[in-house]
């Protein structure tokens, strides 16, 4: 109630402000005011949130193969840790609705209580913003997602509308009125680096990944200074090559001790075939989710 009571103050604040000629640009600049007061109360209240496990799942759902239905091992640690999982079909929706076995494996996700974004590229700003805009859209009417994950994302100032744009599109097609997503499609950003403190007062995303690397490169990572001024959940990591339980507990506690709400580790790597680290489960993965289990109930 202490939240809600600051949200209503807070949109009687922006609602005060006075009119100006254009319209349609008030209630812009209002909005964006709305959201960014949100994200510092937000702030304030949720330190010492949980961590939770922001999955790349890009393995295709073979649910009739019950022994090598890796979506399985997914769903049984929802009932241990929080999980948000990033579909990806083929480089985003694949320009149609989910074909039924992507059916069948977003029902199960969603029985377990997991949480599904959908992943669309944005090629460090040079997709076009129509394109982008259309992967929402099938992601939105088909694959009932509860936010959207933008990938390939550029981190400097002079980027900061193009991604402001994705992220208003994206809030401007949440419901208004449905239970599961009462507050509204979240959307996640995934530079892999620093960013601007600019892209979080805009604001651009609710999490941003500020860290998609080798474990190598994490031993020595210092987040910026802004992050301690936020709330751990608008942060994430997605750390590969982590070739032991060792080292995966270790960077555990490091995302922890640095404010990450978000994060995944695995001992996959870029240095595969594919050069893809995100398609399959790390072999600890159990231990993993032991792990950081285990963090959450030290709160």
């Amino acid at each position: 109630m202490r939240l809600e009571r600051l949200l209503i103050a807070a949109i009687l604040t922006a609602c005060s402000i006075g009119c100006t000629s254009d319209r349609q640009q008030q209630l812009s600049k209002r909005s964006d005011r709305i959201d960014l007061t949100r994200m510092q109360i937000t702030s304030k209240l949720d330190r010492h949130s949980k961590l939770q496990i922001l999955l790349p799942l890009y393995i295709y759902p073979n649910w009739y193969d019950k022994n090598n239905y890796i979506w399985k091992q997914v769903i049984a640690a929802a009932n241990q840790v929080p999980i948000v999982a990033i579909i990806n079909p083929n480089n985003g929706p694949n320009g149609m609705p989910p074909n039924v076995d992507y059916q069948q494996g977003i029902k199960d996700l969603h029985q377990a209580g997991i949480k599904i974004i959908g992943y669309v590229p944005s090629n460090y700003a040079k997709r076009d913003l129509l394109a982008i805009e259309a992967d929402i859209d099938l992601y939105i009417k088909y694959f009932n997602v509860q936010g959207i994950f933008i990938d390939e994302a550029a981190n400097t100032p002079e980027k900061l509308n193009y991604y402001h744009r994705i992220y208003r599109y994206i809030k401007s097609r949440s419901p208004s009125s449905n239970a599961k997503h009462s507050s509204g499609y979240t959307v996640t950003l995934n530079p892999g680096t620093a960013i601007d403190e600019s892209y979080l007062s805009k604001p651009v995303a609710d999490t941003i990944v500020l860290f998609e690397n080798k474990q190598k490169n994490w031993q020595d990572y210092q987040p910026p200074a802004y992050v301690s001024k936020y709330s751990p959940q608008h942060f994430a990591t997605l750390i590969h090559t982590t070739t032991n339980r060792k080292l995966m507990k270790n960077s555990l506690d490091r995302a922890a001790k640095s404010k990450f709400g978000y994060v995944y580790i695995t001992n996959d790597s870029t240095d595969t075939a594919n050069n893809n680290p995100w398609d399959t489960l790390p072999s600890y993965w159990q231990a993993e989710v032991n792990y950081i289990q285990q963090l959450n109930n030290l709160e």
